[in-house]
């Protein structure tokens, strides 16, 4: 009774520990996930702010053949009475 009741509960610990260690290493697999997702997700913010800028908008449209404007495309008569709406921030 005594050995059967040893073996049984080595038998459990191995079992569970087993169970324990798959489960911290699916647990470490996921931290390494959330790591390199974060680093990504910095990149991808690096990217966004680089390719946002001005300059760099800019620098495209003179590569595309854009050129700088030289006056105003179109110009409102401030006495009509229509109304316009403004787009300015």
């Amino acid at each position: 009774m005594c050995c059967l009741l040893l073996v049984t509960s080595t038998v459990a610990r191995i079992y569970f520990y087993n169970d324990l260690a798959v489960k911290n290493r699916d647990l470490r697999g996921i931290f390494e996930r959330q790591a390199a997702l974060q680093e990504e997700i910095a990149l991808l913010r690096y990217e966004d702010s680089m390719l946002s800028s001005m300059e760099y908008v800019e620098a495209e449209a003179m590569k595309l053949g854009f050129v700088p404007m030289q006056e105003r495309l179109i110009s409102f008569d401030i006495s009509s009475s229509g109304q316009v709406a403004s787009l300015a921030r």
